[in-house]
């Protein structure tokens, strides 16, 4: 692996503090892990640079895979998205994109092993409460980092899981790993999540909640953390992609069985009311970052009113309001983040507002969800299709229901993938759905009734030219 690697810190403990990182806080191995306070750092120094916007900062979350999925209608002249949305990954602007996202993800790997490492060897620093914490956080972290890398860079699972893929960095070393197969693959990603789920059987969201041990503000605001459920939403994710739905079901089920006194579905009046109102649903979320400048996300991207045509990443108002069954009055989601809309070159484009920053200062403005619980829903909707046709349309139903819809009286797999389209906008699952059943189309984004065909290469981007070289 040729990237530097370096080692993060913060300055300060809280969650709100995360982001006061500086490119000076840097700090030699021996002095950072000699202190409880050290491994705080080092932490959630990874958490910060999670938002990095070649990771979840933007790439991963409303970027790069959403435009890979066809969210957005892109203008020819924003040429990097432009050829993204083309599935044209020669162009040099979207190797680049792509090169970053990789170092950045590869990096912070390296980190996350170095936390490991510590873990075990500076024992003597660490109570048992803060070793399994944060060595089960960091598992879970590496975890999703791997896999997410897997899911864009990957062959398709679902049709060669033997095919070499990319590289499992399971211990902190500047030496290239060789590439394994996909399901030698997986089977590591699934063995760091078990290993963390295990670490993670005294974490404080088990018993209090998303609050978390408010005696300690490291073990605070626990749906900012890879949390207990978090990983455990993760086993479901990763095992429904390898198509071991037993182990998908039971993971989805364990979130289920807690999700109203832990994850509750967002209120109407929450999600639609008040001078703020809670666009993300910040109550059904499992696992999000903490990002200050999420608010650029919105005028950088797509506030309609003001961007050109040549950098707008534009909703349709056509396709949107097709999509979600003209219920825009209705559906907590369509009223909640694309209520407005504007006129760029003629053409009708909602204004996605989930990300646009307020005035006022609370969590879910800065909030950029990772894991909702809406995903467990339809993954456990998903795998009882064929088997228990009404407690998958049950399953469906609850979801429906809590988006302000009526509830439906048959159940099919298209209505599932109708979710995945409209439960999802900006927060980087659609593409990655596809993927996963192997979608030989998907939805368009110029077009209401139409669909664009999909090639398997499509779902599997070139690594970095500049890796090839070691594997």
């Amino acid at each position: 692996m040729r990237y530097i690697v370096i080692l993060l810190v913060c300055v300060c403990f809280g969650c709100s503090d995360w982001l006061d990182v500086k490119p000076s806080d840097r700090v030699a191995e021996s002095t950072a892990f000699s202190t409880v306070a050290g491994f705080r750092q080092a932490l959630n120094g990874i958490y910060v640079e999670l938002n990095s916007d070649a990771l979840y900062g933007d790439a991963l979350t409303c970027g790069m895979v959403e435009i890979l999925a066809q969210r957005y209608d892109i203008n020819q002249e924003n040429t990097s998205a432009y050829a993204l949305s083309q599935h044209d990954y020669t162009a040099a602007s979207v190797e680049s994109q792509l090169e970053q996202t990789w170092g950045d993800a590869y990096n912070l790997i390296a980190n996350a092993n170095l936390l490991i490492k510590n873990c075990e060897e500076r024992r003597d620093v660490l109570s048992d409460k803060y070793h399994d914490l944060i060595k089960g956080e960091a598992l879970g972290l590496r975890a999703m980092l791997h896999f997410d890398l897997f899911r864009l860079f990957g062959p398709v699972y679902a049709i060669d899981s033997t095919q070499a893929s990319i590289p499992y960095y399971e211990e902190f070393s500047l030496e290239v790993a060789p590439s394994m197969t996909g399901e030698l693959f997986m089977n590591e990603v699934i063995s760091d999540l078990r290993e963390a789920e295990d670490l993670l059987v005294g974490d404080p969201i088990i018993t209090n909640g998303i609050k978390g041990d408010i005696s300690d503000d490291f073990f605070q605001n626990r749906n900012f953390r890879m949390n207990y459920y978090a990983v455990q939403a993760l086993l479901s994710r990763a095992y429904m992609y390898v198509g071991q739905k037993d182990s998908a079901l039971y993971y989805a089920n364990k979130i289920i069985e807690i999700q109203e006194q832990t994850f509750p579905w967002v209120e109407r009046e929450d999600a639609l009311m008040g001078s703020e109102p809670d666009r993300v649903f910040s109550s059904e979320v499992i696992f999000a970052l903490e990002n200050r400048n999420i608010g650029s996300l919105y005028s950088s991207h797509f506030d309609a009113t003001t961007l050109k045509a040549s950098s707008l990443y534009g909703l349709r108002t056509d396709v949107y309001e097709y999509h979600f069954d003209y219920e825009e009055n209705t559906d907590y989601r369509y009223a909640g983040f694309l209520r407005e809309h504007a006129i760029v070159n003629g053409v009708d484009y909602r204004l996605f507002t989930k990300y646009e920053s307020e005035v006022n200062d609370s969590v879910y403005s800065k909030m950029m969800p990772l894991i909702r619980v809406s995903e467990l829903y339809l993954n456990a909707a998903e795998i009882m299709l064929e088997e228990d046709s009404r407690g998958s349309m049950d399953l469906y139903n609850q979801l429906l229901v809590h988006r302000g819809l009526e509830e439906i009286r048959y159940m099919a797999f298209s209505y599932i993938e109708d979710e995945w389209y409209r439960e999802f906008i900006g927060e980087g699952q659609l593409f990655f759905f596809y993927k996963r059943t192997v979608a030989d189309e998907m939805r368009s984004a110029l077009d209401p009734y139409d669909d664009i065909s999909v090639r398997t290469n499509d779902y599997v981007l070139p690594i970095p030219d500049a890796e090839n070289q070691y594997n």
